[in-house]
């Protein structure tokens, strides 16, 4: 009537959800790393800084103004930069002829191409006096520092 079981003898049961599971999990992480690598791909994507080579771009507008006082710098900087996708508006001189060091004078607000301006001349300041009435994207005030951008 009753059997008795022998727990000693008797081998454990075959359990087949466990194999199941250790398989979802393993695709579970297969998906995931599939997942994080295309989101580092979409993001590396993005930070690349122009889809396009700087000759497809439109030239940046500059007024290039002689910020230390020689003569004609603002003239000399400017054919310095004849041979750049820079197409310069105008020339003149700032009031005081204060300027060591040159300067980028964001007039509108567009960090690319306050971007490819820095990467074009070389100067890395900045400075930001926004102004939907300027003629140009940017003024450059050139320095004393000039030698070392005029290449």
């Amino acid at each position: 009537m009753h059997e008795r079981l022998d727990l000693t003898t008797k081998p454990p049961p075959k359990k087949w959800f466990s194999k199941a599971r250790l398989i979802l999990i393993a695709i579970t992480l297969v998906l995931l790393a599939l997942l994080i690598f295309v989101i580092d791909k979409v993001n590396s994507a993005d930070s690349s800084e122009y889809a396009y080579g700087e000759d497809q771009l439109p030239a940046i507008k500059v007024n290039v103004l002689n910020g230390c006082g020689f003569d004609q710098l603002a003239a000399d900087f400017a054919r310095s930069l004849s041979h750049k996708n820079i197409d310069v508006i105008s020339l003149g001189n700032t009031p005081r002829p204060i300027y060591d060091k040159s300067i980028i004078v964001m007039r509108k607000a567009d960090k690319q191409d306050l971007a490819r301006l820095q990467k074009m001349t070389g100067i890395q300041r900045w400075t930001s006096a926004l102004s939907e009435y300027h003629s140009a994207d940017f003024d450059i005030i050139v320095g004393r520092d000039y030698q070392e951008f005029m290449k």
